[in-house]
Order: structure tokens, then C-alpha cells, then sequence
């Protein structure tokens, strides 16, 4: 699902894009053909620009810049059009607005269409009267507040719709399908670029004692301390996930084996010393092994359950580094 939100994301950019190329180039020409050479290399040059955009996105899946190349051609050209032709230039000052919303972030949309209106409104002060003009400068501020609230409110809902597929909704970790995904990244990444990563699997000792002697909701509240504790200490480009029931992995990017044992063991101390409301002391067992040449994501699993059981087996209460298969 979350890869389904990403690809909406990236076919609304190349859309835009490309609709932002026919424009340029249908623009182009008939600039050039009326003898508007300024205006009309400005728009080939966006031309060009567009369709590198919709290149890279095709190709490489990557938002070149994050589209804020955009701002040195199509506002641009309309303030150049205005200037000429007020007469009908004025009308393009309209899509200029509504297109820095469609190509931008809304951060970075916000601040180019402040700055837009700014130099649209001087221009029109120069060539229309002041009835024209305060009507003109009312028309695009709604466009600018409408256009705005629409982006806004539809990253909002794309915002809470990545939450709700990729967060457990109690412990707000990651879920397990986050987790199968980042996974694979992951390995992918440690084998082709030769980095270190690492990966800390473990569970709550006992914790179907929790749930049987002082309730599921004393139960949920232990799951929930302890999934905050660690999310607290980790780094953020670390990242916690429920990997079932009272199971949690965590994803070490960037580490090797020793610093992770010793990371899953100051873990262990800090959920082991936390207050959870009830008489007893939650602790938890973990395996902790590294990404290997040779891995596929299941053998990487592997180890680290393996690591997990001879854990549990020793005593519970301590983290236990694999010992290679």
C-alpha cells in the first residue's frame, strides 16, 4: 500500500510535468512566430526542463531538484507576457498560481507564490487602473488561498493514510509490512554499497503473564512504554517495528554487530528499569545479528530468531549475538 502511495505521488508529478512541457513548447512557438524571442527561448528552455523532469521520474523514479526548477520558467515567462501584453497576459498569471501547487511542495509553493504575487501585482500597477487592479490583486489572492487549501488538505489526507498502512496503531512502530519492505532495502543496500547493518529481533518475557493476571489493557500499556522507550533512544535512521503480538525488530542501518550487541543490551537495561504500573518487572530477550554477503532476508531473519531462542533458552532477560548458520 505505502508503495502504491508513492507511485500516486510520483504519476502526479509526471502528469503535471508533462503538461508543463506541451504548454512550454506550444508557447514557444508561437512566441517565436509573433517575434517574441525573449519570451520564447525562456519557454524552450522549460521545454527542455519538463521533459528532464518526466525523464527522471520514468527512469529513475527521483524528483529532479523537487521540481523547483520550475520557477525559472513559467513564472518567468508569464511576468515577461504580462508586461508585453497586459491585455491578455494577465490571464496566465491565473495558471502560474495554480501551477506552483501542482509541481511543488506546499513549503516551497507557499513561499514561490508570495513572491510571484508580489512581482505580478507591481506589473499590474503599471498598465491597468486602480478599480482593475484591486480587482485583479482580490481574483488571484482567492486563487492563491483556494489552490493552497486543496494541496494542503490532500497532503494531509496522503499524511494520514501513510500512517494508518505503515504504523501499528498501538505502539505506533512500524508494521510488519514496513518491516518485510525496509528489509529488503536494506540488505540490498549493506550488499551493494559494502555498509553495515544490523538486526535486533526480540520479545517480552512472559508477557502472556501480563495479559492473564492484571488484564489486556495493563497489557497494552507495557507494549506501549516499551515501544516509546526505544523509539526515545534510537536514531532516526533507525527504526522500530511490531513484529507480532509481543515481538519487536529493530532495524540498525549503518552498524556493525558489536556496536549493535551493545546497543540491544543498553536497551534491554533501559525497558527492564522503566515503571509499566504493575508489580512485577518486564524484561525481554533478543537476538542480534549483521547483514551478510551472502544473505537473503530470510536467512538474516533466521539467524537472529536463532539468536532469539538461545536466549530465551538461557534464562531469559539478556540479548544474545548469532553465531553464523
Amino acid at each position: 500500500m505505502i508503495s502504491e502511495i508513492e507511485q500516486y505521488k510520483t504519476n502526479l508529478y509526471i502528469y503535471f510535468n508533462a503538461l508543463g512541457g506541451l504548454t512550454t513548447s506550444g508557447f514557444a512557438v508561437l512566441q517565436l512566430l509573433r517575434g517574441d524571442y525573449a519570451t520564447g527561448i525562456i519557454s524552450s528552455m522549460g521545454f527542455v526542463y519538463f521533459s528532464i523532469i518526466v525523464y527522471t521520474l520514468l527512469i529513475h523514479k527521483k524528483y529532479l531538484w523537487k521540481g523547483r526548477g520550475f520557477v525559472l520558467f513559467i513564472p518567468m515567462v508569464i511576468l515577461n507576457v504580462t508586461n508585453l501584453h497586459p491585455e491578455f497576459g494577465i490571464y496566465w498569471a491565473y495558471v502560474g498560481v495554480l501551477s506552483f501547487f501542482l509541481v511543488l511542495e506546499l513549503k516551497d509553493a507557499c513561499i514561490g507564490v508570495s513572491i510571484f504575487l508580489g512581482a505580478i501585482f507591481y506589473v499590474v500597477s503599471l498598465h491597468f487602473p486602480l478599480p482593475v487592479q484591486l480587482r485583479i490583486y482580490a481574483s488571484l489572492f482567492l486563487v492563491a488561498i483556494f489552490s493552497f487549501l486543496l494541496s494542503y488538505f490532500i497532503n494531509r489526507l496522503l499524511n494520514q493514510v501513510t500512517v494508518l498502512v505503515t504504523r501499528d496503531s498501538l505502539t505506533h512502530a512500524y508494521n510488519r509490512h514496513t518491516f518485510n519492505a525496509s528489509m529488503k532495502r536494506a540488505l540490498y543496500t549493506a550488499i551493494r554499497y559494502k555498509t553495515p547493518a544490523s538486526l535486533f529481533i526480540f520479545d517480552l518475557d512472559f508477557f502472556k503473564k501480563v495479559n492473564d493476571n492484571y488484564g489486556h489493557q495493563a497489557g497494552d500499556k507495557v507494549l506501549k512504554i516499551v515501544s516509546s522507550t526505544i523509539q526515545n533512544r534510537l536514531r532516526d535512521s533507525d527504526r522500530l517495528f511490531r513484529y507480532g503480538g509481543e515481538e519487536f525488530a529493530i532495524l540498525l542501518n549503518q552498524t556493525n554487530e558489536e556496536v549493535a550487541i551493545k546497543l540491544a543490551e543498553e536497551l534491554r537495561l533501559l525497558v527492564e528499569s522503566q515503571d509499566y504500573g504493575i508489580d512485577r518487572t518486564v524484561t525481554i530477550s533478543g537476538g542480534v545479528s549483521a547483514a551478510r554477503a551472502s544473505d537473503q532476508v530470510s536467512s538474516w531473519i533466521e539467524r537472529c530468531d536463532k539468536a532469539l531462542y538461545e536466549a530465551k533458552s538461557s534464562g531469559r532477560n539478556n540479548v544474545i549475538l548469532s553465531h553464523p548458520l
